[in-house]
């Protein structure tokens, strides 16, 4: 549906410490016939001692070479199955998201967070289902690091009014470490959007929009493990509410600078 021509003075609400609000003059934009397309996030709860999570991971990459940038996937290392860091890719939120969500079996899968969760062979019809939906907002997000700091502008544009939190992760591509499958142990494995870390905590932060509204918020200095490798890096960013599950995500790779 086609939005109507409005003019939008954003009303930037300080998130937490590390955000900061951008200057009222440096806030007004004109927006006209405004659209959001669709972009789904795909949350695959995996482990490197499941045997089956190869066979997801596989279903997981054919789907996003299918819709490109209308899908992220996130590779979410939790349960009894996978092995805590630094040895292995869990790290504790994986756990947190997995009792939260009730995820009892793996693999297993959410799609923007709505219905029930979802085993990978029934992945590609909710895919399917939730790129149809019409959001209710754009986002876009920049992050670059230097000297092992990471810097991250999100950018809200509500075109609707809505209640939500905003989540910001990092991830990571092109981690080769060992995974277990039906064929034995691959100890040259290679892991893609593997869940690193939040950077605005476990849940995200509260955020309220109205029609037409723009928040603007730069989240500077979070550090960076030394294990990871920032040209790998990439910042996944979402708007999601218990009622609605995952509103809008984006995501964008990080750029590292001298």
């Amino acid at each position: 549906m086609k939005r109507p021509y409005i003019y939008i003075i954003g009303i930037v609400a300080a998130l937490f410490a590390a955000c900061e609000n951008i200057p009222e003059s440096e806030r007004f934009i004109e927006v006209e016939g405004v659209n959001a397309q669709r972009v789904v996030l795909l949350e695959d709860y995996t482990g490197q001692a499941c045997v089956n999570c190869p066979n997801a991971h596989e279903v997981a990459t054919e789907l996003h070479e299918e819709y490109h940038n209308n899908l992220i996937v996130v590779a979410m290392h939790a349960g009894a199955q996978s092995i805590a860091a630094p040895t292995g890719l869990k790290q504790p939120e994986g756990d947190e998201y997995a009792d939260h969500y009730m995820v009892k079996t793996y693999p297993n899968g959410m799609v923007n967070r709505r219905g029930d969760l979802k085993e990978y062979t029934s992945w590609g019809s909710s895919v399917y289902e939730e790129i149809k939906r019409e959001s209710q907002l754009n986002i876009s997000v920049e992050a670059s690091v230097a000297d092992g700091k990471l810097d991250v502008k999100t950018d809200l544009l509500a075109l609707e009014a809505l209640q939500g939190k905003l989540q910001l992760w990092v991830i990571e591509d092109s981690i080769v470490t060992f995974q277990v499958s039906h064929s034995g142990m691959n100890p040259q494995y290679v892991h893609n959007h593997v869940f690193r870390d939040a950077i605005n905590g476990t849940w995200g932060e509260e955020v309220a929009l109205t029609l037409g509204e723009q928040k603007i918020m730069e989240c500077n200095n979070f550090e960076l493990n030394t294990a990871w490798k920032p040209e790998n890096l990439s910042v996944v960013a979402f708007v999601y509410n218990d009622n609605d599950g995952v509103l809008q995500a984006t995501q964008c790779k990080v750029t590292v600078g001298e």
